[in-house]
């Protein structure tokens, strides 16, 4: 072992601290193992392990829909760590729309709506689509909306996600900052402009980019908070590794599991530079963080496999594979180990 690999989506969690402060480095420089980002790789295929997972010393930690489309592949991995934030999410229309200025705006204010659904041509891997769909579909339950009552609108797009991802020799970078974040929903605000439809879907960062730069509305939202949940709705961020790694050295992957689990103590005595870590990793100004996410984002950097959040990653899970995202069913729970987490915790405390 020479090298070990990260990657993680642009989200304010346990590794953006751990990365950006190099305790992963100090970790394992004794062993004589070099830790780096996948987008200073050289290679493309690398850098595209964020999608495929099929890289056996890489630890990812991000949205949901790759590493279970992985698995349904055929990838061996493990899942060994959870993070539920809270985002702000929900359906914006532009302020000149009439949704936009409903005197009584309520769930069932989409009622006769048209709502758009980006489509990716040239990605496997399409995440956005498969986040929007389940705002789409939580809407719809939450409401009580017929499926016809809601027009839903195909957006495709050719631009693939990775002609945005950032590479370079920027060690300890992310694949993806803020000209990814600003260019997801460009197609999808378009056609708001075009009057093609009424509202899109928006969440965390993405909401606050869409807010600050349309002036776009929320007609409905959608709480996904970890303790005021709306049943079954949430992101969950998931953490990670192929099972070779966990197999063949448990004991690295123990130990960067054990920095991770650092960062939530660490955040309240640095708050400044924390701030600025997270807006670096989102893609956002520090100004626009609590508009995408909220004022308890610093109590919310803890990691575990609480019940709450394995239970709503297997919704996620039967979602994408009732709507066509996954090659094939699993075991679901049979991808869960705890092992990490709990050996991480005793290195802790001895």
């Amino acid at each position: 072992m020479t090298t070990l690999w990260y990657t993680r989506c642009p989200a304010p969690t346990a590794a953006s601290i751990a990365i950006r402060e190099g305790w992963l480095e100090e970790e394992f420089a004794p062993d004589g193992i070099a830790v780096r980002s996948i987008s200073e790789a050289s290679d493309e295929s690398t850098r595209l392990a964020h999608y495929s997972h099929d890289h056996p010393a890489l630890f990812r930690f991000g949205v949901y829909v790759p590493p279970l489309q992985a698995i349904a592949r055929g990838v061996d991995l493990r899942i060994i760590g959870l993070n539920w934030h809270d985002r702000v999410a929900g359906f914006y229309a532009l302020s000149e729309h009439a949704l936009a200025n409903l005197c009584s705006p309520g769930i069932k204010a989409l009622k006769g709506a048209r709502i758009a659904l980006p489509i990716r041509r040239q990605d496997r891997t399409d995440w956005w689509r498969a986040t929007v769909l389940a705002g789409i579909e939580h809407l719809r339950k939450v409401s009580g909306l017929e499926k016809d009552e809601i027009k839903i609108v195909p957006i495709e797009i050719e631009r693939a996600y990775y002609e945005d991802a950032n590479t370079g020799p920027d060690t300890r970078a992310s694949l993806w900052g803020s000209r990814s974040q600003f260019a997801v929903q460009r197609e999808e605000v378009a056609a708001l402009y075009r009057g093609q439809v009424d509202a899109i879907y928006s969440d965390a960062a993405l909401a606050a980019i869409l807010t600050a730069t349309t002036g776009a509305v929320q007609v409905v939202n959608l709480r996904g908070y970890e303790d005021n949940s709306q049943a079954g709705f949430g992101h969950p961020i998931v953490l990670t590794v192929s099972t070779q790694l966990l197999a063949e050295r448990p004991d690295i992957v123990d130990r960067w599991m054990k920095r991770l689990l650092c960062a939530q103590e660490w955040v309240h005595a640095h708050i400044s530079q924390t701030r600025r870590i997270f807006a670096t990793d989102t893609g956002l100004p520090e100004a626009l963080l609590e508009q995408g996410y909220s004022s308890r984002l610093l109590d919310q950097v803890d990691i575990s496999l609480a019940p709450g959040r394995v239970a709503l990653v297997r919704s996620k899970y039967q979602h994408l594979l009732a709507n066509g995202f996954l090659e094939g069913g699993y075991d679901f729970d049979a991808m869960i180990d705890e092992g990490p987490l709990q050996r991480s915790k005793e290195l802790l405390v001895a």
